[in-house]
């Protein structure tokens, strides 16, 4: 593990593990659950482990999150517009594709919000690893 100003790379395959957990919608720490108080908040501790789940950061913290789901909606959008594309050609349903593309981009947002989130906390989590501001409760 190397240190950098507070720092640290856990290695490859920690980090899929916390990603894995968090797209689950487990803690990132140690898989426990639930993490979630609702669909658009986060505990402030997970019930298992007890680490701090709300870091205390400030309200931008949540930015790299907010742009992991439009990411994501996105990547799901190019890909759902560029596979019935291909799979219809040459009799394209443009009116279905119009309107169902529409509804997925209003819709998946929503949906993705809690996972981006947990997702984002993750990647954080294994970058800037527990510190005993974390540990107490």
């Amino acid at each position: 593990m190397a240190d950098s100003e507070g720092m640290a790379w856990p290695g490859f395959r920690r980090v899929i593990q916390m990603v894995g957990r968090a797209v689950i919608l487990r803690c990132p720490n140690c898989g426990g659950r639930p993490v979630l108080r609702d669909w658009f908040h986060l505990r402030e501790r997970c019930p298992i482990c007890g680490i701090a789940l709300e870091r205390g950061e400030e309200n931008d913290y949540y930015i790299g999150g907010m742009l992991l789901n439009i990411t994501l909606c996105f990547v799901i959008f190019a890909v759902g517009f560029w596979g019935v594309l291909i799979v219809t050609y040459p009799r394209v349903p443009w009116d279905a594709l119009q309107y169902g593309l529409v509804a997925a981009m209003i819709i998946l947002p929503i949906l993705l919000y809690p996972i981006s989130r947990v997702v984002w906390l993750a990647v954080d989590m294994a970058v800037r690893p527990r510190s005993e501001k974390d540990k107490d409760g």
